[in-house]
């Protein structure tokens, strides 16, 4: 499903179009509205926008102004430009600009509703070019990206190479990579909409998110790809020359917003979902091992089992210590399960591991104890990982494991395995909850004291060090309110308070809140209360 964002200074047309066209019959499942330019460019910083319908003439910022930079940062956004001046220049202007349709006001429902279906159904064809199975089998087919993809894993796991054998090696392979640059990475995992589908379509999938990844990213950055032993998608990314030139920060910023484009885009053409995490920049190839294991580990404590999440790592978790695991048993292991915070595949791995364990060693106490021996150490894993001591988390139990084995046949073993399990997972679902609680009570700080500065989701995610969109989804869970909505009602509830004293001007009013125009201001007041500023004070006092 598309989103679509609504762009015009007259509040009432913006609203009119909003509830009246028929979005959801034209494949629409979110339609976002802004009453400036300003407004506007927030939203799609925070939003994977696929259509901008805009006015043309705006106070400020002008339509043709906003698509201008709408293309410099998001070349794949459609546009359709609405005007009620039918002057050549302006369609000459528009054309320029790469816009699909130019409407002369007042638009005919019909006749915008057919160039609505006609652009999106465009956007549709185009992307679906992108990820069409045909080209996913001609890559999966390939020699190349499978000797790419295996170089990828070897670094990962820690292979030391010299400079000059890896530089042959980019260069045989026709990699646009090189030793000594600075480098970030991305772990994307399939979600469970995909878990339905077998080994080989899964295969096609995985080779279809990296076109459509090498379509986003390729004006900005070069890619570098591979399925890992967890199932995770890894992308090694580093600026193209045209970037270099940039700040780290701006890069970080195009790096996340075509990281959320990906995850739009797998959703509307795939119809699946997929978790994102990103690490900051490192050195390559020095740091590439600790790096990797850093976003394992943040994966597994911060994402867990939530579903369709995207998350930036910030540089105190990247200095985290990741201890290295062995392996005892085919992976996944259970302490591969844990790290990559797979607690549905840890489970299901437990229940093999008992079903073997009766069917074919019920009465060996040796094979017993190996399992037992094998479930304390994962439990002392978690344990560790969280920062804690195994005695914290399991209590009294904790003489259990240090007296040795206390379990003579298979089902108390397994009865106290899950019970455990089930008390380990509550512990790591709570701290992540009490998580962003902490954020949301730090959001409405910031806010509350800094609404005559920018409050934008942008800048307030900046403080906060997460993504816009995933800070977004955090503070509606949490707090059971849109970001927006909150910033709107602390202005208002302080405009309310201000207007109480006649000798401030609404104009001033309307600066200490942040708004960059009185007009705005005043049409957001009565939009709230039904009411101007002016006459609201009037019948206040």
């Amino acid at each position: 499903m598309h989103q679509v964002l609504i762009v015009d200074d007259h509040m009432h047309l913006v609203d009119s179009m909003e509830k009246t066209l028929p979005w959801s019959d034209m494949g629409v499942s979110s339609v976002h509205k802004a009453y400036s330019a300003f407004d506007a460019m927030e939203t799609l910083e925070s939003h994977s926008i696929d259509l901008v319908i805009t006015d043309i003439r705006m106070p400020v910022k002008s339509g043709l102004e906003l698509i201008r930079e709408i293309r410099s940062r998001w070349r794949t956004i459609k546009i359709i430009l609405l005007s009620g001046y039918s002057d050549f220049e302006y369609a000459k202007e528009a054309l320029r600009q790469d816009v699909e349709d130019y409407l002369l006001k007042p638009v005919p429902d019909e006749e915008l509703i057919a160039s609505i279906r006609r652009v999106l159904e465009k956007a549709s064809v185009e992307w679906h070019a992108v990820i069409s199975n045909q080209r996913a089998i001609q890559t999966l087919q390939a020699h190349l990206p499978l000797l790419r993809q295996n170089l990828l894993l070897e670094l990962l796991q820690g292979r030391s190479m010299t400079e000059s054998a890896l530089q042959d090696k980019f260069s045989l392979y026709q990699l646009p990579f090189s030793t000594g640059i600075t480098a970030s990475m991305a772990l994307i995992r399939l979600e469970d909409d995909f878990a339905r589908h077998d080994e080989h379509s899964v295969s096609l999938f995985e080779y279809a998110i990296a076109n459509v990844a090498a379509e986003i990213f390729q004006d900005d950055f070069n890619l570098w790809n591979c399925r890992d032993d967890y199932g995770y998608l890894v992308f090694m990314i580093a600026a193209t020359d045209k970037l270099k030139a940039q700040t780290a920060d701006k890069r970080k910023q195009l790096l996340e917003q075509h990281a959320v484009q990906l995850q739009h885009y797998v959703h509307v053409y795939l119809k699946g979902s997929i978790s994102v995490l990103v690490s900051e920049w490192f050195m390559f190839p020095n740091d590439i091992s600790a790096y990797y294991q850093n976003c394992l580990f943040a994966f597994r404590q911060r994402i867990g089992d939530e579903q369709d999440l995207f998350m930036t790592l910030t540089g105190s978790e990247n200095n985290q210590k990741i201890a290295s695991f062995s392996s005892l048993y085919e992976p996944p292991t259970l302490k591969q399960c844990i790290e990559a915070g797979q607690w549905k595949e840890l489970h299901a791995k437990l229940e093999r591991i008992f079903e073997e364990l009766l069917r074919d060693w019920s009465h060996s106490e040796e094979h017993i104890l190996e399992v037992y021996l094998e479930i304390c150490g994962m439990l002392t894993y978690i344990a560790h990982k969280n920062h804690k001591r195994l005695s914290e988390l399991i209590g009294e139990e904790y003489e259990k494991v240090v007296g040795g084995l206390p379990f003579k046949t298979v089902k108390p073993l397994r009865d106290w395995t899950f019970r455990r399990l089930e008390q380990l997972s509550d512990i790591v679902d709570r701290e992540r909850k009490h998580s962003h609680a902490a954020i949301v009570s730090q959001v409405n700080e910031y806010i509350e004291h800094n609404l005559q500065h920018d409050v934008s989701i942008q800048t307030v995610a900046n403080h906060v060090f997460l993504h816009p969109s995933y800070l977004s989804r955090i503070y509606k869970t949490e707090s059971g309110e849109s970001f927006s909505d909150y910033v709107l009602k602390v202005r208002m509830e302080r405009a309310v308070s201000l207007l109480r004293n006649k000798g401030i001007k609404v104009y001033d009013i309307s600066t200490e809140l942040g708004y960059n125009q009185t007009q705005h201001f005043i049409k957001m007041f009565k939009k709230h209360f039904g009411l101007t500023p002016q006459e609201y004070r009037e019948r206040m006092l």
